[in-house]
């Protein structure tokens, strides 16, 4: 059909002023990793009434929507875009975050949000301590130096930011970390992009 979405592309009619509830599921469950199987058992909906929905060839009822939106972390407002923040707020405890011992010396605590899109990343360097080797990835990076100073190395050029400091760049140039001082350095890192 001609008007029908395509999952994922954002395109629909635009006189509804809402996006298609197809697309954001096919959105939302792309970012979590899921398949329509997984979405149809949790929020107890059919697949092929899910698959459907996607393709743009069935409308929702109110009821449905929330139950899917409800799989999502989100209530119906959220889901279709009209709050920027969740009904009720995301608390993610220190258990539910991934640590991971990037280089001697060098402890990043992460956490993915997915239906926010990002990644944050919390990172400890030791004095003398640096990542191993430079990165690249997609997307962008933002990171804020929350103690001590940190060296960013990117693109070939070292910058020092002190505690307070806030960088940000396109991480598809090689960049990496490290600690020159004497006392323990920390920073906060937003990635648009998941890489753990």
């Amino acid at each position: 059909m001609a008007d029908s979405a395509v999952p994922g592309t954002g395109r629909g009619d635009s006189k509804l002023g809402f996006p298609r509830p197809g697309d954001v599921l096919y959105r939302l469950r792309s970012a979590h990793g899921m398949s329509l199987r997984q979405v149809a058992a949790a929020s107890g909906l059919s697949v092929s009434f899910l698959s459907t929905l996607e393709r743009g060839d069935t409308d929702i009822a109110l009821e449905r929507l929330a139950r899917l939106a409800n799989v999502f972390g989100h209530d119906i407002g959220s889901f279709l875009g009209f709050s920027r923040q969740e009904a009720m707020p995301s608390v993610y405890r220190a258990e539910q975050q991934k640590t991971l011992e990037r280089a001697p010396g060098v402890r990043y605590l992460v956490l993915n949000v997915p239906q926010a899109g990002y990644q944050v990343v919390q990172g400890e360097f030791e004095p003398g301590a640096s990542l191993a080797e430079e990165i690249q990835h997609e997307g962008t990076e933002m990171i804020v130096v929350t103690a001590g100073s940190l060296t960013v190395r990117y693109n070939g050029r070292d910058y020092v930011l002190h505690e307070g400091d806030c960088g940000s760049w396109s991480a598809g140039y090689t960049h990496s970390f490290r600690n020159d001082g004497t006392e323990p350095a920390r920073m906060t890192a937003f990635l648009s992009s998941r890489l753990y």
